[in-house]
């Protein structure tokens, strides 16, 4: 979700979520209290646009893969190409001197090129990492302030809530709003066990009374053994 909002700028609103029901097979070496494989979330942005994620989905090939569909055409990055690009426009919005499918791999023109390449996600975890240090040095706000952070983990929270309800629409607070903060300043639903003993207030599956088999959790402790 953060690169696309971070690219078009536009932020989160209002999200539903559906979930997609898949527990793992009997004999798996998995003890997890959740049976949904993921979600397809769907966010209303604050520019009347809408995006589409599935998160880190468990269905397909695993892979980055973003798309940004426009008026007059799209981008986005080809799967299985190594970082190629499509650049995409309808036909008769095609600029003078451009194809109607134009494909390239960017150059990301920078300095520590060496670097980025042995990071994870493409070089993303590079780039974070690297202007965090560099906002300290400089004393300057980061793009990805606590308020473009907080509205993106709300999102989260919100469609996960969605899903529980098979899809009922939720808003996304901003936090820069002394209203959206009072709102959920007492919030405290969770599907989480809190650190001292406290049970979750919220189901963590779609399936509120899904539970790893007796098999399934054998076969984890087994697993954990074979680790020590």
């Amino acid at each position: 979700l953060a690169p696309i909002a971070y690219a078009t700028g536009a932020m989160p609103v209002r999200v539903t979520a559906m979930p997609i029901y898949s527990p793992v097979p009997e004999d798996s070496y998995n003890a997890s209290n959740v049976g949904d494989n993921t979600a397809i979330i769907t966010c209303l942005n604050d520019d009347k646009s809408v995006f589409k994620v599935t998160g880190c989905a468990k269905f397909g090939a695993s892979s980055n893969s973003y798309r940004i569909c426009c008026k007059n055409g799209q981008i986005e990055n080809i799967r299985g190409t190594d970082g190629m690009i499509m650049l995409r426009y309808n036909e008769w919005s095609i600029p003078e001197g451009m194809e109607k499918n134009n494909y390239y791999k960017p150059d990301l023109g920078d300095e520590n090129i060496e670097q980025l390449k042995l990071a994870g996600h493409g070089g993303g975890d590079y780039f974070v990492a690297r202007e965090f240090l560099n906002c300290i040095r400089e004393n300057r706000r980061p793009d990805f302030d606590v308020y473009f952070a907080t509205r993106l983990a709300s999102t989260a929270i919100m469609a996960h809530r969605s899903l529980l309800e098979y899809g009922v629409p939720y808003e996304v607070p901003d936090f820069r709003n002394e209203e959206d903060r009072v709102k959920y300043e007492n919030d405290t639903l969770t599907p989480y066990w809190s650190s001292d003993g406290k049970a979750p207030t919220l189901p963590c599956c779609s399936n509120p009374d899904y539970k790893p088999s007796k098999q399934q959790i054998e076969n984890y402790r087994k697993l954990l053994a074979n680790k020590k």
